[in-house]
């Protein structure tokens, strides 16, 4: 018998290939509004953007905050003036994220592998709840999870106690120990499975490195590498 029954997945940069996502859509917003589509200006907003959903992340904003601020706060960063209601842009850029469905390599073929071979999967995400699961049907692997647990419909988000304990109530499995999480993020991941006691795969990234304060049970640095703990 295998010790694992279930695994729940992060989506994004564990499974999706969320830069690329946010790249594609922020550059149709930037060419929308003649705004200048520049290496600089696209790290500018994808700075402020990590910073608004750590944030999130530590309960000091909420997600409709998010959405309203985001793209405020990146053209007043730039310099770039608009009438245009920054709310407005902002679900225009969801929008446009929800056509991506890029896939983290390998991620398809462990999933399908890990379908076939009985493991009951979940999806665990902070995103945004029409815009996370229109990306994973284009990514061709919604149909793969019995569920998917998105912190806006919860009302809570990771790392929240809260929010894994729903989670748990809402699975199949029942024996906590044999449930297994796999994240990219220490933050949110990592810190929500070791609150809510939950074995966990810090699927470790390259702007992430140092967890010396937190304790994964398991590091990796692909995702294939999942197969080697199961």
């Amino acid at each position: 018998m295998k010790k694992y029954t279930t695994i729940l997945f992060d989506a994004d940069d564990t499974l999706l290939d969320f830069g690329k996502d946010e790249t594609q859509a922020l550059l149709k917003v930037l060419n929308r509004y003649s705004v200048p589509a520049t290496e600089e200006n696209i790290e500018i907003y994808k700075r402020i953007n990590v910073g608004l959903w750590k944030a999130l992340e530590r309960g000091e904003i909420d997600k409709p905050r998010l959405k309203k601020i985001r793209f405020r706060l990146f053209f007043d960063e730039i310099g770039f003036e608009t009438d245009k209601d920054p709310f407005t842009i902002n679900e225009e850029y969801l929008s446009n994220l929800g056509d991506g469905g890029n896939l983290k390599e390998g991620a398809k073929q462990l999933i399908d592998e890990l379908q076939e071979k009985g493991y009951d999967l979940y999806i665990v995400t902070n995103g945004i709840e029409k815009t996370q699961k229109r990306r994973l049907t284009n990514a061709g692997i919604i149909d793969c999870f019995t569920d998917i647990f998105v912190s806006e419909a919860i009302g809570f988000q990771k790392p929240r106690k809260e929010y894994f304990d729903y989670v748990l109530e809402n699975i199949r499995e029942k024996d906590i120990g044999r449930v297994l999480l796999v994240g990219d993020s220490l933050t949110s991941d990592i810190k929500g499975a070791e609150n809510a006691g939950i074995t966990n795969v810090w699927l470790r990234n390259s702007t992430d490195t140092d967890y010396s304060s937190y304790s994964p049970d398991f590091v990796i640095d692909d995702i294939g590498q999942l197969r080697d703990l199961l």
